[in-house]
Formats: C-alpha cells, sequence, structure tokens
C-alpha cells in the first residue's frame, strides 16, 4: 500500500506480507525476519476525523470509534458506512458526549462504550445498537475508563474492567519547617487494577514501573512556586494489556520478558525476548542530554520571541534594547498587517495576515505536494490539506484576540527547563516506549519497539505468542497507524492522504 493509499474499488487482492532482510532493514540479528505489510483487502471511503479505536462484530462488522467528530459508526465488511450508531449532534437522541470516549470489547460480542463526560457507559449489543445505559462503576476513574486509544482498558475473564491508575505519593520521611510546604515527588510506579461493573470492589492485579519524571520548584520574591519540568531524554517503562481470553500481560521493559496474570490470581513468565540491546555509556548520555538541552533552548527561544511579538503590539510597548531574533525563527501566521515585528525582520513575501474587519477568508488552490512528501501532509508553515477540512491555502486567517485597556503585563521571560542528570538514566536503551503494546484478538501481545539503528518504513511490531514466544516481526508502512484488530489474523490500521483519513483492513498470512 502506498503512502497515498487507495479506497474503494482501487483495492485488488488480499493481504500481502513480504520478508525483508534484518541487516537491510537495520534490525537486530536475533528472532524472526522483518515483513512488511503492502496491501489490503478493505480500505474505507467515509470522511473521518480520527480513528482511536475499533472494535470487530460477529459477521464481520466493525464498529469505529471516530474521536475527532465524536462519532460511533458500523461498517460492513467492506468498510462501507452501514449506520451512524452515536453522533455527536447534541440535538439526536444517540448523542456521543462531548469529548473523545473509550470504546471496550466485553462478554458475548457486547461492547461497552464509556463517556467521561457524562460519566456513562452505554451496552452496545452485538447488532451495534445501544442495548442499556448505566453509569461507570468509578467517577474518580471516568477519564481512565473511557480512555479513547492505545492498550486502554479491557475485560479479564473475570468480566471485570482493567485499567491503569496512578500510585500516589508518600509523606515525606522528615516534616518540612513548619510555613514550608511539602510538593511530592512524582511516584516512579503505577497500579493495574479490575474492577467489579455490578459490586463496583476493586482489585489491584499487579504494578508497572512508568518513565521517571521530575521538576524543580523555586520560590520568587513575592512567595509564589514555579514548577519547571526536567525532562527525561531516556525513559524507561513497563506496559500491560488484556489478552483476547482475558489474561493480563505485563510486559517489562528492564528486561525485556512478560508477566502473565491468570484469572485464578497465578503468575508465569515468559523467557527474556530477543533484542539487541544497546549499552549507554557515560559519554553517549552526556551526548545525549546536551542534545536535548540545545532542542529545548531553541524551542523556548521561538516561544519567548512570539511571546514578545505579541506583548509589543498587543499594548503598545517598545521591544527591549539590544532584543534580537535567533537565527531560523519563522514567524506564524495570522498577524495583522500593521504589527511591527523585531529589528531586521519582515513578513515574508508569501505570509498570510490576519483577516481585516469584515473581512472573511477564501481558500486558492494549494500546489502539488513534492514528490517525498504524502499527499494530505502538511508541509512547511503548517500549510496543505487537512481531513474534513477545506483543502487549499487561506487568504487570511482569522485575527488573534486583542486585549486593551487595564494595565499591562511584565513583558515574557524564557521559561526554565532542565534535563535529568546522566546518573538518572538507564544503562541500555530501552526496548519499547510507553503506549508501545497492544493484544490482538488471536491472543497475541504487538509490542511496538525501538529500534537500535535508523529504520526505513513504519513503526515494527515484534509479535509475541499467548505463550511468550516472539513468533513474528511485522512493518507497517510509512504514515500508518495501528488502531485494531479482528479474529483470524485480521489487522486494522489508519491512513491519511489527500481526501482524508481512512480505515484500512490487512489479513496476515
Amino acid at each position: 500500500m502506498s503512502g497515498r493509499g487507495r479506497t474503494g474499488s482501487t483495492v485488488v487482492g488480499l493481504m500481502a506480507v513480504s520478508a525483508v532482510s534484518l541487516f537491510a532493514q537495520g534490525q537486530p540479528p536475533v528472532g524472526p525476519p522483518v515483513r512488511r505489510i503492502e496491501t489490503a483487502s478493505a480500505v474505507s471511503t467515509e470522511q473521518l476525523g480520527s480513528i482511536t479505536s475499533v472494535r470487530e462484530l460477529p459477521a464481520g462488522r466493525l464498529l469505529v470509534n471516530d474521536g475527532a467528530r465524536r462519532r460511533l459508526l458500523l461498517m460492513d465488511t467492506t468498510l462501507a458506512t452501514l449506520e451512524v450508531v452515536l453522533d455527536s449532534l447534541t440535538e439526536v437522541e444517540n448523542s456521543d458526549g462531548t469529548r473523545p470516549a473509550g470504546l471496550i470489547p466485553y462478554r458475548g460480542d457486547s461492547t461497552l462504550f464509556l463517556d467521561a463526560a457524562s460519566f456513562a457507559m452505554l451496552v452496545i449489543d452485538p447488532a451495534g445498537k445501544v442495548a442499556r445505559v448505566r453509569s461507570v462503576p468509578r467517577v474518580e476513574d471516568a477519564g481512565r475508563l473511557a480512555s479513547p486509544g492505545g492498550a486502554g482498558p479491557g475485560v479479564d475473564a473475570n468480566g471485570r474492567i482493567v485499567y491503569r491508575i496512578g500510585a500516589r505519593p508518600g509523606p515525606p520521611l522528615v516534616a518540612p519547617p513548619p510555613g514550608v510546604p511539602y510538593f511530592p515527588p512524582d511516584p516512579d510506579s503505577a497500579f493495574v487494577v479490575a474492577i467489579d461493573i455490578e459490586t463496583r470492589k476493586i482489585d489491584t492485579l499487579g504494578s508497572i514501573r512508568i518513565p521517571k519524571s521530575a521538576s524543580t520548584i523555586r520560590r520568587t520574591a513575592d512567595g509564589r512556586f514555579n514548577f519547571y519540568e526536567v525532562i527525561n531524554p531516556l525513559p524507561s517503562t513497563d506496559e500491560w494489556a488484556v489478552l483476547s481470553d482475558g489474561v493480563v500481560a505485563f510486559v517489562r521493559g528492564v528486561d525485556y520478558r512478560i508477566d502473565y496474570r491468570h484469572a485464578d490470581g497465578s503468575w508465569t513468565s515468559s523467557a527474556k525476548l530477543p533484542f539487541d540491546w544497546q549499552r549507554v555509556t557515560e559519554e553517549d548520555k552526556q551526548r545525549m542530554i546536551d542534545s536535548v538541552k540545545a532542542d529545548q533552548r531553541r524551542s523556548q527561544m521561538g516561544s519567548f520571541v512570539s511571546s514578545m511579538i505579541r506583548w509589543v503590539n498587543q499594548y503598545g510597548k517598545p521591544y527591549p534594547a539590544g532584543f534580537t531574533v535567533p537565527e531560523g525563527y519563522r514567524v506564524q501566521n495570522g498577524l495583522s498587517k500593521d504589527w511591527k515585528l523585531p529589528p531586521g525582520m519582515q513578513f515574508p513575501a508569501n505570509y498570510i495576515y490576519a483577516c481585516g474587519p469584515n473581512e472573511t477568508p477564501t481558500m486558492t488552490a494549494a500546489p502539488d505536494p513534492p514528490a517525498d512528501r504524502p499527499a494530505g501532509r502538511p508541509g512547511p508553515g503548517g500549510r496543505g490539506e487537512f481531513p474534513g477540512g477545506p483543502s487549499g491555502i487561506p487568504s487570511c486567517i482569522p485575527g488573534p484576540v486583542v486585549v486593551s485597556g487595564g494595565n499591562a503585563p511584565p513583558p515574557p521571560s524564557i521559561r526554565e527547563t532542565g534535563v535529568m542528570s546522566a546518573s538518572e538514566l538507564p544503562d541500555y536503551r530501552p526496548p519499547f516506549a510507553s503506549g508501545a503494546v497492544r493484544a490482538d484478538a488471536d491472543g497475541n501481545l504487538w509490542i511496538r519497539t525501538i529500534p537500535s539503528k535508523p529504520t526505513p518504513g513504519g513503526p515494527v511490531f515484534d509479535i509475541v505468542s499467548h505463550d511468550g514466544q516472539l513468533v513474528d516481526r511485522l512493518q507497517l508502512p510509512p504514515g500508518y497507524a495501528l488502531v485494531g484488530f479482528g479474529k483470524g489474523k485480521v489487522v486494522y490500521l489508519s491512513m491519511r492522504d489527500s481526501r482524508g483519513i481512512h480505515l484500512a483492513r490487512v489479513r496476515l498470512k
């Protein structure tokens, strides 16, 4: 399948997967070779805002959760839309809610649709009809229960909803002096729990390590507290997923193995999975820290200059003496023609200004994308075609909100950030990142690995069987994302072309 994709009748044949040499792909010379996903058996033509998750129903029909447009669609085996099960329109009876919701496979081919905004949980029957509405079992965890994508919540063999909650920091070992507030450090672990829908009893199934985070807290002269983020350039984590038979799998990042929690509470573990571990030396860590600091500095300077331009023009202030613009800075589109730019800077020839009073933007045809950029992907400056919106280049952009009157705030300042020290970073590159693990409908785990070397093409997944064996490695086409599974080695992918976002069905060999 090409980067532009194919729609409707242009799709021919079933799924084809080609084997690719590990050495040609820059993959570790361990385990099975990487195979590329290349064609699909069906591609949708429905205009979609996004695809956060899908749920395959009997006879191959499909529930598609369009999180951006807040719709739940029912599609047939050709991925043509049969009906809108839930809609974002507030005037209709089957309203989707005010923000993206979660879709959880449940017992007997039924599906749970969780809306965190209304604390509602809809039970959808195998025919795609709303059979029952009830409240979420735990209001304080509604957001986590309704996680719309990724591994997300699942249902274990006992019919309980399995999801993740954060750990709570404990009290300080030594109490701070009187009048000094205590800011606890962020926990480096979380818990995977199961909750019974009927009794609302919650049970802790296990714990996972999460990426280490930190912040710097400084007290200002007027007694306020400022929090500054400390970036972790090499986060190491565990992940989890609920297998198709309800077994909960914990994927450990420190040694790349899987712990399985079964329905009776017993545990089993896999052997360590094959992975090309790359040691990170002290020199490597320092180079990484220096690179992150440089990137952050460029980003901070860009935000600082943009804020300064707005402050000067909105409050009629002069630019500070000696104020200069860093090399490579590009002024954002949508500023008024009469705004003053910093000394030595001018609006570019193709700049898109803010719309004037009573001016309505019009669209002009956008040039064809370069050969090295797929259609539909925005080019430099953020212009291009986007799904669900008009294509082309606008003649103007709605102007920024201008605040007038009252006292002007202090001039902008550069927001500080930090980077963790080399001693806090792991000695080996982690095998996967947060959100990298999914469970398919055939009892396997899909683990999106971090390649040890640059890899051309899309992401590569390790396929691990129910007994903890690495049985396959699959690579998605560039620009495609994994959104769900069906029984019998069926995979659903999202892709974008010049017409918008589409859903593709793939049948693996």
